[in-house]
């Protein structure tokens, strides 16, 4: 509580106030006695002048007993007492029968009451200001909320002195910035789902309109039966062809939903680049292509294995297609302190200058394809992988001469 500045400053106020009215009280009371004595001296001094004007003898006698140096002073006080008696002059008489005294104590009694009124007048003023400016922070930070809450994440929330208050704001403040990105992540998911749901309807609208006009052909009776396995053929390239596109679309959906969780570990990337080369050796022997692949004996990568398999076989499927009969396919894998990189390159087709900066995208083919139940899916699938693995892939190419892909990781 101490360390609350807003409870702190109220308690200094009051303290203030309170020793201000320590200080008016003990004036109040010094100017009483002040007064008091000074009547009693010109009240005393009137008594004694009179008696030594009587009795000039006895002058030293009447100073002893107004300094208190009598030595008899208890007789004659008690003597007095019965000389007041006789006049009807008591102890106990009320303070009204003695007028001097009467109007000290009076004046006395109203300075202390007006003193009170006073500090009752300031304390409440005080505490009207104190409560004023809590609850006009108060209702400053549920206008600011309210913004929040209506999506107005420009207003500012200040405050620079420390206390709950302080703590609030700080609290407000965090709590508007993860509002603001919790709605701008939902914004992006629905836009991004918005995106998905539209290539999907665009990428599926070819092969089922395919499908379709094929159906209608096979419900012709008097089609050959030689054409309807014919178009039987093509409707099984249709669907396997939309299986493709849908299976790598969700792949890469789920990447940029980041759905997916790597499980990265470090293993031997020379291994994983092997597997890939056995499962593609069918396509490789088919149109007799040589591998040239300075094969090291070990280098250690963190990745995920099934993923960077993913994407390392698009990228040799990739090569392989583009390849000529009998061409040959490099691959080089280099290590160093700073980072391990893996070079693919094929001598085939190539990619024209003007079509490198989209071969990325969704659903780009090059206008050189000649696959024709190609999705155009796969490099961006494999782009998404490799980003994922926090490494670097770039494309280098010359129409008719090469294609060139650099993956490189980097250890820091």
């Amino acid at each position: 509580m101490i360390k609350n500045t807003e409870i702190k400053g109220y308690m200094i106020v009051m303290f203030t106030l309170f020793f201000l009215f320590m200080i008016y009280q003990f004036m109040t009371h010094q100017l009483f006695y002040d007064h008091l004595k000074s009547d009693s001296i010109a009240t005393w001094g009137e008594i004694t002048a009179r008696l030594v004007e009587q009795n000039p003898e006895n002058e030293a006698e009447i100073m002893k007993v107004l300094t208190s140096n009598s030595s008899d002073s208890n007789t004659y006080q008690e003597k007095g007492r019965e000389i007041f008696r006789q006049y009807g002059v008591y102890e106990d008489l009320e303070t009204e029968f003695f007028p001097l005294l009467n109007n000290h104590i009076f004046s006395h009694n109203q300075s202390i009451f007006l003193g009170l009124i006073f500090l009752g007048c300031i304390l409440f003023l005080a505490n009207y200001i104190q409560y004023t400016i809590f609850f006009n922070k108060i209702k400053q930070l549920t206008s600011t909320a309210k913004k929040i809450i209506e999506g107005d994440y420009s207003v500012t929330i200040n405050e620079n002195k420390e206390g709950d208050i302080a703590k609030l704001v700080v609290s407000l403040r965090s709590m508007k910035d993860i509002i603001r990105k919790s709605m701008s992540d939902l914004l992006e998911e629905k836009k991004f789902l918005g995106q998905i749901l539209q290539d999907i309807s665009h990428q599926l609208k070819t092969p089922l309109s395919t499908i379709s006009i094929y159906n209608e052909l096979l419900l012709n009776e008097d089609l050959p039966r030689q054409q309807q396995v014919q178009l039987l053929q093509n409707n099984e390239v249709q669907i396997t062809r939309m299986n493709v596109l849908i299976q790598n679309l969700l792949k890469v959906a789920k990447i940029d939903a980041r759905a997916i969780s790597f499980d990265k570990e470090p293993l031997n990337f020379v291994e994983t680049i092997n597997e890939v080369l056995n499962r593609l050796d069918n396509m490789i022997n088919e149109k007799e292509l040589s591998i040239d692949w300075d094969e090291p004996k070990e280098i250690v990568v963190v990745h995920d294995k099934l993923w960077m398999q993913e994407a390392l076989m698009n990228l040799l499927k990739n090569a392989i297609e583009h390849s000529k009969h009998g061409d040959k396919i490099t691959l080089q894998l280099k290590d160093t302190p700073i980072y391990t990189e893996l070079v693919i390159q094929d001598f085939g087709e190539g990619i024209a200058l003007e079509e490198l900066p989209h071969i990325f995208n969704r659903f780009y083919k090059a206008s050189s394809s000649k696959k024709h139940d190609s999705t155009g899916i796969g490099l961006a699938l494999t782009k998404a992988i490799i980003e994922e693995h926090q490494a670097l892939i770039k494309v280098e190419s010359e129409k008719n001469a090469y294609t060139k892909f650099t993956i490189t990781f980097i250890k820091f």
